[in-house]
């Protein structure tokens, strides 16, 4: 169980070039940058609505430690084999 938290941990920091072929990594770096700007916007705008709703800042770093558990929990059971996609023939 061990090993599985330490490879999904080391998941994140994976560059797409080593998991990408040649011709898909910029595709797949620009996707990867996509989703990590949209979560760097959306973060403080739900912070600022669950703050504003709950009028304290407990509940929105219970938010943001809940998504921060279902991430983990993802990289941990979901995350498969880190080998190379293999170059098309």
């Amino acid at each position: 169980m061990y090993r599985r938290i330490i490879r999904g941990i080391t998941c994140g920091l994976v560059d797409s070039s080593l998991i990408a072929p040649k011709e898909s990594v910029g595709t797949l770096g620009g996707i990867l940058n996509f989703g990590n700007q949209l979560a760097g916007i959306a973060a403080p705008i739900v912070t600022g609505y669950v703050v504003q709703a709950t009028r304290s800042f407990f509940w929105a770093f219970a938010v943001a430690g809940i998504f921060l558990l279902i991430g983990i929990a993802g990289y941990v059971f979901l995350l498969g084999s880190m080998d190379p996609v293999p170059e098309p023939a």
